[in-house]
């Protein structure tokens, strides 16, 4: 575990007193572009103000350093900011959080084309040369992790059926999917329904859920032992669905949600809750982008990353721990709650 605190922090260090030598622009500075997603609430939106904060930090200590943060909610946006990037300022480094790595492969192309650094965070551009490095959350692992998580807590069971909603299309997505489904007991798990995709929203899942439970009976219901998830945000929409379920059938059959994140409105909602199930989360937290600008901006000034480690491929992938109320988590709640990690990530608050 102090290892995993360790790791984790490293996200709101500042950077190591060393002289910068990266190329510096006419005006002295060196330049750097955050073109990031947009938000002013949840994942993102918490995200973003990690990502001012930190860019806020590095420029007050450094006085050759600038700058720029370009918030983006659509892929054309983002497409629309590099092009002027590139035409106007010209940064000596950008680091993109594409709104999908696909959609934004011929923009990242013409970034590297002009000779700019580019730094990818949280979703991969697969099959990309050329790239400064891609930093994420090390999502096969969180999927891998719950998988083995799942089959310990379900030891006992002959069967078992689930439900299983998620983020997107992104490899976010794929790569949790993929961790899970790679380690999960063969011949004992069965997904009942289709893969639910909900947009990473709420009230979307909120939707499915009920949806769900209203074209089910009874026994169907009731034979759903687990749900699993992709973000605590989709798992506050679900609670909200199953706790306002007003049928004949018995919901203490559910006995555990997984999820990604750490939100602590999630775990609140579960030690509320007059139902019966556990919940089990594995820490993926909006503060993870301070150390993807950490790494941007250390390489535009010619700096040794002292951060997370990469592995292959230039890929940094930033490790992940379990926390829950079912037992058998790496932290239970309140151990999380009094964390340092914990403050680390709510520290936007202030």
């Amino acid at each position: 575990m102090k290892k995993y605190i360790a790791l984790l922090l490293v996200a709101v260090m500042l950077i190591g007193l060393m002289a910068g030598c990266g190329k510096k622009a006419d005006d002295g500075k060196v330049k750097v572009a955050l073109v990031i997603l947009s938000g002013d609430h949840g994942f993102t939106g918490e995200s973003v103000k990690h990502a001012e904060l930190e860019a806020k930090a590095l420029t007050e200590k450094y006085d050759n350093l600038e700058v720029v943060v370009k918030s983006c909610g659509e892929a054309a946006d983002q497409i629309s900011e590099i092009e002027n990037l590139i035409a106007t300022d010209k940064p000596n480094a950008i680091m993109l959080w594409p709104t999908e790595g696909e959609a934004l492969r011929a923009a990242a192309q013409t970034i590297v084309d002009a000779g700019i650094s580019l730094v990818i965070y949280d979703r991969l551009i697969e099959n990309f040369d050329g790239l400064t490095g891609q930093m994420m959350g090390d999502n096969f692992a969180i999927g891998e992790g719950m998988g083995n998580y799942l089959n310990t807590y379900f030891a006992d069971y002959d069967s078992v059926e689930y439900l299983r909603f998620v983020g997107d299309s992104s490899t976010v997505t794929s790569q949790r999917s993929g961790g899970m489904d790679e380690v999960l007991t063969v011949g004992k798990f069965d997904q009942v329904s289709e893969t639910y995709v909900t947009d990473w929203s709420s009230e979307k899942a909120q939707n499915q859920m009920e949806d769900w439970l209203a074209a089910h009976t009874k026994d169907e219901i009731e034979a759903i032992d687990l749900i699993v998830t992709h973000d605590d945000e989709i798992v506050d929409g679900l609670m909200n669905a199953l706790e306002a379920y007003s049928g004949d059938a018995d919901l203490s059959n559910l006995k555990l949600i997984t999820s990604v994140g750490g939100r602590r409105e999630t775990l609140d909602k579960f030690d509320n809750t007059s139902l019966g199930v556990k919940f089990v989360t594995w820490y993926f937290a909006p503060s993870f982008i301070r150390e993807c600008v950490d790494f941007t901006v250390e390489h535009a000034l010619g700096l040794e990353f002292s951060g997370t480690a990469a592995e292959s491929d230039g890929i940094y992938l930033i490790p992940s721990f379990s926390i829950g109320n079912a037992g058998n988590t790496d932290m239970d709640f309140a151990a999380y709650r009094a964390s340092d990690i914990f403050a680390v990530r709510y520290s936007i608050d202030g």
